[in-house]
C-alpha cells in the first residue's frame, strides 16, 4: 500500500471510527477501525464505485453475530480488467455494543 490517508468518520450518537484509504496495485482499498470507546461495531459496509457496489456483512451468517470493530483490504467491485474502480462512496451501518 502506498500513500495511505487516515481520518475520522463521525458515528452519530457516539464517537468516531478511523477510515484509512490506500492505493494498491489493483486500485484503492480501505480499512476501518472503531475504538472501544465508541461503543459501536460495524454490521455492514457498502463500497460504491463506477462499476457498482460491493456489500460486506458482519453478522451471524458470516461468523460475526456482534459485528466487527475493524477490517482491512476492502474495496469496491473490480472492473473487467480486474482493477478496482475509484471509490465514490462508503456507507457504514453500525450498532451499539453491549456496555460492560
Amino acid at each position: 500500500m502506498t500513500n495511505p490517508m487516515t481520518g475520522p468518520v463521525a458515528i452519530p450518537g457516539d464517537g468516531n471510527l478511523q477510515l484509512t484509504v490506500s492505493n494498491s496495485s489493483q486500485g484503492k482499498t480501505f480499512a476501518f477501525d472503531v475504538p472501544a470507546s465508541a461503543h459501536r461495531t460495524v454490521v455492514q459496509v457498502t463500497a460504491t464505485g463506477s462499476t457498482g457496489a460491493l456489500v460486506y456483512k458482519y453478522d451471524s451468517s458470516t461468523g460475526f453475530p456482534d459485528g466487527k470493530a475493524a477490517d482491512a483490504g476492502l474495496h469496491d467491485p473490480a472492473d473487467s480488467s480486474g482493477n478496482y474502480s475509484d471509490i465514490t462512496r462508503i456507507d457504514f451501518c453500525v450498532k451499539p455494543t453491549k456496555y460492560v
